[in-house]
């Protein structure tokens, strides 16, 4: 049942402007940025410098920073600054499509509300507020992506379908994997459509790559910029392609057999390393979703309490195999998977939990149940705040280090660093100095070596005992973590081992 539109709008606006001020909250507090941010930034300014060309030398799937170079265009703001403006509004139009999904499949405006809230408070989402990462727009993209294929399964007019079709190509150059989904979710119509019509509803939905592919073979020779920078895309042959995930799968089987497990189990390697993937993909799946939403979940399964049949429960849970497909794709070629890739699955899941977590919060608001209101208000307070209370040790002093070197070593004197963030921070404060990114066995050719140095890094720390270096200026954090500026005493005398470091 579609709720009261101008309910659904206030609830809408009230949910734009938290996750506005959450995204802000965020921001204000980060320490420094994430290192794949920095990668983006110079995507950005080496396509403001040299274009397509020059921005596929950095990386083959440029859009996102693209954007950030043409918002950096219009407003004059700073790169970073510039990313940071485009994901928040990323994430405000993500929120605002999770409000639009829930509301087609509640019942009512309070249980609407409730579901803005578990949304608002959804901890692994709000982890990455602070982060510069395309997969933003990507996650937001592919949920409007969803939304949109409701409404056209509503009314399945042209219209519809071209704002599908403007929607996923958008989410596909956010993340090339989006692929799977402008295949995968039409064919979800042959399951609850008759032939004839899922055939033609389906032309609709691929009329417009259809005539793109018609237009790139008449036109490919002129496009050769544009193919040479998006050439990430041939990449998900990678993932499809069965030799090569079973060539993979036999070396790692053969890994495990023989250097891992006994010769008397050595036969089961395939079993073992097959099951262990997939169990540790379910174990971050359902760490993710967190221990608190599943609690409330089962509590009202517990309960027999029974929602308002969704109709589309079945699409979603279509939409969540999807994902999971992309997942395990990606999980027996890369055997890693990280909660960033897994979160449109776990947009989905939540989907599907939503009618059960909202109904149960609806009975106990309803029947004044202060327990459940008191636990379930203190697992939206834990995953609105926990993340702020729980960030990892700071790392302003890499920040600081690198800005004070910027301002204070003298022109012209020549500086060494490995570290990337150290480079960032430095770069881009207009420097006197002149940095160079390399091994810090090298320093006898530098004036300067500024070294990040972790608290359990022994092994730097004898290697900077050795060295002819005094300390010049440093910063730490509670932790010990440090990083310092060394003056280099020795003189500027080139080895033979320093040549071949080089």
């Amino acid at each position: 049942m579609i709720q009261s539109q101008n309910n659904v709008v206030k609830i809408r606006l009230i949910m734009a402007l938290i996750s506005l001020l959450l995204s802000i909250l965020a921001l204000y507090s980060d320490d420094i940025i994430n290192s794949d941010g920095i990668m983006y930034i110079e995507l950005s300014q080496a396509y403001l410098d040299g274009g397509l060309i020059a921005s596929a030398k950095v990386y083959n799937w440029p859009f996102f920073s693209i954007l950030v170079a043409l918002i950096h265009q219009i407003t004059q703001l700073s790169l970073e600054t510039s990313t940071y403006v485009l994901n928040t509004i990323l994430f405000v139009l993500l929120t605002d499509v999770l409000v639009l999904i829930s509301n087609k499949i509640l019942p009512n405006s309070r249980q609407l509300a409730f579901a803005a809230l578990f949304f608002l408070c959804f901890l692994t989402l709000n982890e990455y507020r602070d982060f510069i990462i395309r997969d933003i727009g990507y996650w937001a993209f592919c949920s409007l992506a969803l939304y949109q294929f409701m409404k056209f399964l509503e009314k399945s007019t042209l219209k519809n379908a071209t704002i599908w079709q403007a929607v996923i190509i958008v989410a596909i150059l956010f993340r090339v994997e989006g692929i799977v989904i402008f295949f995968g979710l039409p064919a979800s119509l042959f399951f609850i459509q008759s032939p004839k019509i899922a055939i033609k509803n389906t032309i609709q939905l691929y009329y417009i790559a259809i005539i793109s592919t018609l237009l790139l073979i008449l036109f490919a020779v002129g496009l050769s910029d544009l193919t040479t920078t998006f050439n990430k895309i041939t990449t998900v042959t990678n993932y499809i392609n069965l030799d090569i995930l079973l060539s993979k799968l036999d070396e790692r089987i053969d890994i495990m057999g023989s250097q891992i497990l006994n010769k008397h189990s050595d036969s089961y390697s395939a079993l073992i390393l097959s099951s262990g993937l997939i169990v540790m993909l379910i174990y971050k799946l359902i760490k993710a979703v967190s221990i608190g939403y599943i609690g409330l979940y089962f509590y009202s399964r517990w309960q027999k309490i029974s929602p308002q049949p969704s109709p589309y429960q079945g699409l979603i849970g279509y939409f969540l195999i999807l994902n999971i497909v992309i997942l395990l794709a990606f999980l027996f070629t890369e055997y890693f998977v990280s909660k960033r890739y897994a979160m449109v699955a776990l947009i989905s899941i939540l989907l599907l939990m939503m009618p059960r977590l909202c109904n149960i919060m609806e009975r106990a608001w309803t029947s004044k149940n202060k327990p459940i209101l008191i636990i379930a208000g203190l697992i939206l307070f834990v995953g609105l705040l926990v993340d702020g209370m729980t960030k990892s040790n700071s790392k302003l002093y890499i920040k600081d280090v690198a800005i004070w070197a910027s301002d204070n070593l003298p022109e012209n004197s020549t500086v060494l660093t490995d570290d990337e963030f150290i480079q960032y921070y430095f770069s881009n404060n207009q420097p006197k100095a002149t940095l160079s990114v390399k091994n810090i066995q090298l320093y006898k050719k530098y004036d300067y070596l500024i070294v990040v140095d972790k608290r359990k890094n022994k092994y730097l720390k004898a290697m900077l005992g050795k060295m002819d270096i005094k300390p010049t200026y440093n910063s730490k954090n509670k932790r010990g973590d440090q990083a310092t500026v060394y003056e280099v005493r020795s003189p500027k005398i080139e080895s033979a081992h320093e040549r071949v470091l080089q």
